[in-house]
C-alpha cells in the first residue's frame, strides 16, 4: 500500500472508533495513549490470527518442530531418543537448536525449549519432566586401581567439578556432598573444572578423576559401564528439566504431539533412575538455600 492509502485507511478506522489514534507530525506519525492501549490490547489478538494462518499453511507442507535445548541436555538425552518421536510422527521434521538461557519462542523463532531449573518460567507452560539429582562416578578402571571403596577413599583419586548449574543459581558440588556423607578433610577446591554437564563425565570416563555428576547424564554411561557409582548417597536437588511451551501455542498439533511424547519418554526415563538409586541407599536433598 501507498502512505496515502495508509493514511486513509488510519483515518477511517480514527472515525469508526471515535478516537485519535496516532498525534501527526510533519515527519512523523507518534501514539497517543488511546492508540497505545490499543496496540497493547489488540496485539495478542493479532498474533492468534498470525498463529491461526501459520498452521492453516502447515497443512498444506509438512509440519515443523524447532526445539531449543542445552547442548548437554541434547547430547545426553535427547538426542539419543528423537528416533523414537520421528517413528511415531514421521511427518513431523525435527529441527534442533542447541544453546542454553532464556528463550523468547517468538524473537528466536522456537516452538519448544527444553529447560533446567526451578519451575519459575515467565511467559511460558512449563511441564516437569525430570528431578535432577548428583552423585559421585568414575571408570571402573579407576576406581580397581585407586582402591575406591568408600567415601573416605576420596582423597585418593583428583576430583571432577561440574559447574554448569551454578547458571540456574545452585552450586551442588562436592563440599555440599562431603558434608551430608560426612567426610571431612577432603581438598574439595583441586582438580578440573567443567562449565558443561556432558563434559565433566566425558573426564570421567576417561579417567581423569572421580567426578559429582547429574544422576540424569550418567544413567547411560552407568548401564553400559563406562561409568560407576562407588558409593552414595545420591544429593537430591530441588532443580527439574522442564519442557516449556508457548502459552498462545500449547494446544497446536505437532507441539502437542512432541509433549505426548516427550512426557511418556520422561515417565519411563524416571523409573529407570529409581531403580538405580534404590541400590544406593537412601538418598540427602540438597540445601535449597545453597
Amino acid at each position: 500500500m501507498t502512505p496515502a492509502a495508509v493514511s486513509h485507511q488510519i483515518r477511517g478506522l480514527e472515525t469508526y472508533l471515535g478516537v485519535t489514534l496516532f498525534k501527526r507530525t510533519t515527519r512523523h506519525l507518534e501514539l497517543t495513549d488511546q492508540g497505545r492501549l490499543a496496540a497493547e490490547q489488540l496485539r495478542e489478538g493479532f498474533e492468534l490470527l498470525a498463529h491461526g494462518v501459520d498452521q492453516l499453511r502447515a497443512r498444506q507442507t509438512r509440519a515443523s518442530l524447532v526445539v531449543s535445548v542445552t547442548n548437554a541436555f541434547a547430547t545426553r538425552w535427547l538426542v539419543p531418543r528423537l528416533g523414537a518421536f520421528a517413528a511415531r510422527h514421521p511427518g513431523i521434521d525435527v529441527r534442533v537448536l542447541a544453546g542454553g538461557g532464556a528463550s523468547d519462542f517468538d524473537l528466536d523463532e522456537i516452538d519448544i525449549a527444553l529447560r533446567i531449573g526451578r519451575g519459575s518460567f515467565g511467559g511460558a507452560v512449563a511441564v516437569p519432566l525430570i528431578d535432577e539429582s548428583v552423585v559421585p562416578v568414575a571408570s571402573p578402571t579407576l576406581l580397581r586401581e585407586r582402591g575406591l571403596r568408600r567415601a573416605t577413599d576420596l582423597a585418593k583419586a583428583p576430583l571432577l567439578h561440574d559447574d554448569s548449574l551454578r547458571r540456574v543459581g545452585r552450586s551442588t558440588g562436592w563440599s555440599m556432598w562431603a558434608k551430608a556423607a560426612k567426610v571431612r578433610n577432603l581438598d574439595v577446591a583441586s582438580g578440573m573444572h567443567f562449565d558443561d554437564g556432558h563434559l565433566v563425565l566425558q573426564a570421567a570416563a576417561a579417567g581423569y578423576g572421580v567426578a559429582l555428576g547429574r544422576f540424569t547424564y550418567a544413567l547411560e554411561d552407568l548401564g553400559s559401564r563406562r561409568l560407576k557409582i562407588p558409593f552414595g548417597p545420591l544429593l537430591e536437588t530441588d532443580l527439574k528439566y522442564y519442557l516449556l511451551l508457548p502459552e498462545a501455542r500449547a494446544g497446536e498439533p505437532s507441539i502437542d504431539a512432541f509433549r505426548a511424547w516427550i512426557v511418556d519418554e520422561a515417565a519411563r526415563f524416571r523409573k529407570r533412575l529409581r531403580d538405580v538409586a534404590r541400590d544406593l541407599g537412601p538418598s540427602v536433598r540438597a540445601n535449597a538455600g545453597s
